[in-house]
C-alpha cells in the first residue's frame, strides 16, 4: 500500500480526473481479473441498462452478505499466504489483520457502486474505441468521491502497519485485494462484471499506487505548465504503455516461473501490469515534483524488498525497468522528452545501482 495524502481538492487541471475516470471504464481490458478470452459474451445495452439501474445494482450487491464478503476475504488471505510462505514466513497476526481490513473496505466499495448511479460515456481521447456501439460503455461516477471514501480505512491500516518497510503487507494486500476481487468476480454475471469489475480494479490500484499524491503534486502546478500537459497526453497511454513492457519483457523471460506460474498466468499478468503502472506514476509523481526523491527513497526500496522477497532476480526488474523507460521515451514528443528523459535515464541508473 502506498502512503498517502487524502484528497483534500481536485487537481487543478480537470483533464486529469477525466483521464484518471477513463482508466476505470467497463470495456476496458485490464479490468478483467480473470481470463480475458472467457469474457466472450458483450451483454446487450438493456441488460446493461437492467444491470445499472438502482434495482439491479442493489440486487448485485445484495448478494455479498457480510458473511460471504468474510469467507472471499479468508479464501483470498490463504491463498496468498501460500504464495508467499515459499520465500518467508508471513505472520499469523498480520495476516487476520489484513484479512479484517479487506473484510472493511469491499462493503465500503459495494456500498458507494449501489448508491451511485454509473455515468455513460462515449468515445473520449485516449481511450480506446468502443468496438460495438450496441454495448453501452460505463465509467465510475464522482471518482474522487470514491476515493475519499476509502481513504479513512487506508489511512488506519497505514498507521497501524510499518506499511513502508513491511514487505509482506505490503505485498500480502496487493495480492489479497486482487484474489479477493477475483472471487466476487466468479459469481457474477457478464453484465454485471463489466459493470463492477472496474470498482475492483480502482480499489487495488488505489492501496497500491500513488495516485493521491500524484494529484495533490498535479494540484501545484499551473493548469498551463508544460509539465502538466505532458501528463495530460501520456497518462491515457500508461495502459498501452503497460502492456507493450510486459509483451517483451515476459518474452525475454519466458521460462520464468514462479509459485502463481508463468508469465500467461492471468493472474501473474495481472499483477506485473498494475505493477508497471505503478511505476509509472512514481515517476510522473517524480517529475511534478522535481526530484528523485520517491523514486530513491521509496520504489527502489520497495522493489528490491518484495521482488528479491518472493524469490524475483533482480536482473528481471532492471530489465523490466529499461524496457519500460525505452517505451515511455518512445511515447514522447521531443520537447516532451527534454522534460521528462532525465528523469527516466535516472530511474534506470538507481535501479541499475542497486
Amino acid at each position: 500500500m502506498e502512503s498517502r495524502l487524502p484528497l483534500s481538492e481536485l487537481p487543478r487541471s480537470e483533464n486529469l480526473v477525466d483521464i484518471w475516470t477513463a482508466r476505470y471504464r467497463s470495456n476496458n481490458v485490464i479490468y478483467s481479473l480473470s481470463n480475458p478470452s472467457t469474457e466472450s459474451v458483450n451483454p446487450s445495452s438493456s441488460v446493461l441498462d437492467d444491470i445499472a439501474s438502482a434495482q439491479g445494482r442493489r440486487s448485485t450487491c445484495g448478494r455479498f452478505t457480510d458473511h460471504l464478503t468474510s469467507q472471499f476475504c479468508k479464501r483470498a488471505a490463504l491463498r496468498t499466504k501460500d504464495l508467499y510462505t515459499h520465500h518467508a514466513a508471513i505472520d499469523l497476526m498480520g495476516v487476520a489483520d489484513l484479512v479484517r481490513f479487506a473484510s472493511e473496505i469491499y462493503p465500503v466499495l459495494l456500498n458507494f457502486y449501489q448508491t451511485h448511479t454509473p455515468i455513460v460515456v462515449a468515445n473520449q481521447p485516449g481511450q480506446q474505441k468502443i468496438s460495438d456501439p450496441q454495448t453501452k460503455v460505463f465509467a465510475i461516477p464522482e471518482i474522487t468521491t470514491l476515493a475519499q471514501a476509502l481513504d479513512p480505512f487506508l489511512l488506519i491500516f497505514q498507521s497501524q502497519h510499518a506499511i513502508d518497510i513491511d514487505w509482506q503487507a505490503r505485498s500480502f494486500l496487493s495480492t489479497q485485494l486482487s484474489l479477493s476481487s477475483g472471487l466476487f468476480l466468479e459469481t457474477l454475471s457478464a453484465a454485471e462484471k463489466m459493470l463492477l469489475a472496474p470498482y475492483f480494479y480502482f480499489l487495488e490500484e488505489y492501496a497500491a499506487i500513488p495516485w493521491s499524491r500524484f494529484f495533490v503534486a498535479a494540484a501545484t502546478h499551473d493548469p498551463t505548465s508544460p509539465t502538466l500537459k505532458v501528463m495530460e497526453r501520456i497518462l491515457p497511454k500508461m495502459t498501452e504503455i503497460s502492456l507493450a513492457v510486459y509483451t517483451r519483457w515476459s518474452h525475454i523471460f519466458g521460462g520464468y516461473y514462479s509459485r502463481r506460474g508463468q508469465f500467461n498466468n492471468p493472474g501473474v499478468r495481472h499483477s506485473t501490469l498494475r505493477d508497471f503502472s505503478m511505476f509509472q506514476v512514481y515517476l510522473w509523481l517524480c517529475v511534478l515534483q522535481g526530484n528523485l526523491d520517491l523514486i530513491e527513497q521509496e520504489l527502489v526500496v520497495l522493489s528490491a524488498l518484495v521482488y528479491k522477497g518472493i524469490g524475483i532476480p533482480w536482473e528481471m526488474t532492471i530489465k523490466g525497468t529499461k524496457l519500460l523507460a525505452e517505451e515511455i521515451a518512445n511515447a514522447l514528443d521531443p520537447d516532451e522528452q527534454a522534460i521528462v528523459v532525465p528523469y527516466i535515464d535516472a530511474m534506470v541508473r538507481i535501479f541499475s545501482l542497486q
